[in-house]
């Protein structure tokens, strides 16, 4: 991968905010060799628990068109927190799935903020046995400490849409993310301004992935900017598309073959040696 020396040199400087999506923990394994759900598993997993005769038909084109929130929609409305909060943590707690490469790849980055819309605690867990000097804290959208994090050395992990930790108030469905904005407005505003503020690196994102579109719409781009945000996604985006994401969100695209797993993984190593270098390179 041809990283460009303008994202190394933000990354280098901390100016860069790491995005992680749910690629990120994919190649994640349990001790039994399971890894975490991609979207339409974990939507089936929660549709399964609907009340016996419920109609599935809309929710299952809706997964098959991969409109994920309006899929969870539906199923939200129809089986109970008890239920929810049980699934979630049978899917993404109970398998204590370990790190993966990119997670290493990513802490040795050093970033001093990364946002994830991501619900496992993978990252999380490994950032607390991670070599940052002044240490780890997770801060998510209903915790009050962001501004004072920030402010601080402490490195971030923003749980921009809740944790399996606390699966009541996990975000899934397009109401609940509005009513979240509307609840915690201070947080989405100090969100926003970082948004507009830093270099944004997406890692593990597709382009039809619901995450990605929800934080680009809310992230302004009404401040031109000769500098761009970045996407390291695979190469299965048509050439028309990619020419108005990158006009609408001033995105770069990253692409790498797609499928080929392996060679993301050594491209975010490499990435990470790079910025490492640099840093050496250009002491600040």
């Amino acid at each position: 991968m041809d990283w460009p020396i303008a994202l190394i040199a933000e990354l280098a400087a901390r100016r860069c905010i790491v995005f992680l999506g749910a690629g990120a923990s994919a190649s994640c394994l349990s001790q039994n060799g399971k890894k975490p759900p991609g979207w339409s598993l974990f939507l089936e997993e929660l549709k399964a628990q609907m009340p016996i005769g419920a109609n599935t038909v809309e929710i299952e084109d809706f997964i098959s068109k991969e409109k994920y929130l309006d899929a969870a929609e539906i199923i939200l409305n129809k089986i109970s927190p008890a239920d929810f909060t049980r699934i979630i943590r049978e899917m993404l707690l109970t398998p204590r799935f370990q790190h993966s490469s990119i997670h290493e790849s990513i802490l040795k980055i050093d970033p001093k903020i990364v946002v994830t819309t991501n619900y496992d605690d993978i990252y999380d867990n490994y950032c607390r046995t991670g070599m940052a000097h002044e240490g780890y804290n997770i801060c998510k959208y209903y915790d009050k400490h962001l501004v004072a994090d920030l402010r601080s050395p402490i490195r971030l992990v923003v749980k921009a849409h809740g944790c399996v930790t606390d699966p009541s108030q996990i975000v899934l469905s397009r109401s609940q993310y509005f009513k979240e904005r509307q609840t915690n407005i201070a947080f989405y505003s100090v969100l926003d301004a970082l948004f507009l503020t830093h270099t944004l690196l997406f890692i593990g994102y597709s382009i039809s992935d619901p995450d990605i579109q929800l934080v680009l719409e809310n992230a302004s781009i009404t401040a031109p900017s000769p500098h761009p945000h970045y996407a390291f996604i695979q190469d299965n985006i048509s050439d028309d598309i990619e020419k108005a994401l990158t006009k609408s969100y001033n995105i770069q695209y990253l692409k790498y073959p797609t499928g080929n797993y392996e060679y993301a993984n050594n491209s975010i190593i490499d990435l990470a040696e790079r910025v490492e270098q640099f840093r050496i390179s250009n002491p600040i």
